[in-house]
């Protein structure tokens, strides 16, 4: 309870009027650099799914800019995990808990999609079918349109949001930086807002040192009859590296690629 409080309170700082900062805070700089470079390691905790109790709440099956959980009620109102490792050529996104898991590998432009499902020393996949594979094509209009998928389609928003306004498309909401500061528990803070189509959206962005551990979000907008609809959002940041976990980078080996390739030449 305490944590959403904190987003609410942080919702409310950011709607009295601060003045935007005409330049990006330092302490994300580094975890921009990360992102463009291609080259990194996330692991988070998006702690979160005590709110998703309807169905208009739930995230959405392998979405364009997130891949998570939606019409699945294993995950709904679960904590849900997440893992990214790229090596700027191929990229893999996982989010679950650990016993169900939802697994995309890219390389090149395929796509794998797959289930992982571990129950003590047994763990199956399930692809096409059990223990197969059949590589879709990427879907780089949307990438290009909504950002970078990094697990679950909040911490993909959240990601998103702190890029620069150049690497975006037009479509993609325009954040900007109004306060940075120091909490009496020794934790830096960089808030950032929008107002992009009738959503007021307040992240802020938690440090110990130049480390980024917590984000923490609030989005608000008004309904067809006026009244207000507001969702918060809590993510625990647990790595945030320029670690490449090459390891996951290829199929496991119980996964049997039978995707029709045409022939070169």
């Amino acid at each position: 309870m305490k944590k959403f409080i904190l987003a609410i309170m942080l919702t409310a700082a950011l709607m009295v009027g601060l003045e935007p900062q005409s330049a990006f805070a330092d302490s994300l700089d580094a975890y921009r650099n990360l992102l463009k470079s291609d080259s990194y390691t996330i692991k988070y905790e998006n702690i979160t799914p005590a709110q998703r109790v309807t169905n208009k709440d739930r995230l959405e099956l392998f979405g364009s800019s997130g891949m998570a959980v939606g019409r699945n009620d294993y995950l709904v109102n679960k904590t849900i995990r997440g893992f990214i490792t790229s090596n700027g050529v191929s990229k893999y996104e996982e989010v679950g808990d650990g016993a169900f898991d939802m697994c995309r590998l890219q390389k090149g432009n395929e796509n794998f999609l797959f289930t992982r499902r571990t129950k003590g020393d047994r763990v199956e996949y399930y692809g096409e079918g059990k223990n197969k594979i059949r590589a879709n094509s990427r879907n780089y209009l949307a990438e290009l349109l909504e950002g970078e998928s990094y697990g679950d389609a909040d911490m993909s928003r959240l990601l998103n949001a702190m890029m620069p306004d150049s690497d975006k498309s037009a479509d993609m909401p325009r954040y900007t930086h109004v306060k940075s500061g120091k909490l009496k528990d020794g934790l830096k803070y960089e808030d950032y807002k929008s107002n992009d189509g009738g959503t007021l959206s307040a992240i802020r962005y938690y440090f110990e040192g130049d480390r980024l551990v917590k984000i923490a979000s609030a989005d608000y907008r008004k309904d067809s009859d006026g009244n207000i609809e507001g969702r918060h959002c809590i993510i625990e940041v647990e790595e945030f590296s320029s670690k490449v976990e090459s390891e996951y980078l290829t199929l496991p080996t119980e996964l049997k690629d039978v995707t029709k390739r045409k022939k070169e030449g």
